[in-house]
């Protein structure tokens, strides 16, 4: 039995992590949610959702933005 190649899977199509429509391996975005999808989980046949970059950025300002206002209200010297 020849070696299967890393690109090679037994599914023909990938499920939408949001609302379960059935999208082609290459699709980006689902055709009923409108949403972005990731590459193929080859071990489920799902979609992978993708990173949400934006979110983790928010997070991470806010945090700067806390850590400035404790900061500025409690150890500023006037």
């Amino acid at each position: 039995m020849p070696a299967q190649k890393d690109n090679d899977s037994p599914f023909t199509s990938k499920k939408c992590p949001y609302c379960d429509n059935y999208l082609a391996i290459d699709e980006r975005f689902c055709f009923s949610c409108k949403k972005r999808v990731g590459k193929l989980n080859k071990k489920t046949g799902m979609a992978m959702q993708p990173i949400a970059w934006i979110s983790y950025l928010i997070c991470l300002l806010s945090w700067a933005f806390l850590g400035f206002y404790i900061w500025w209200a409690f150890y500023k010297q006037t």
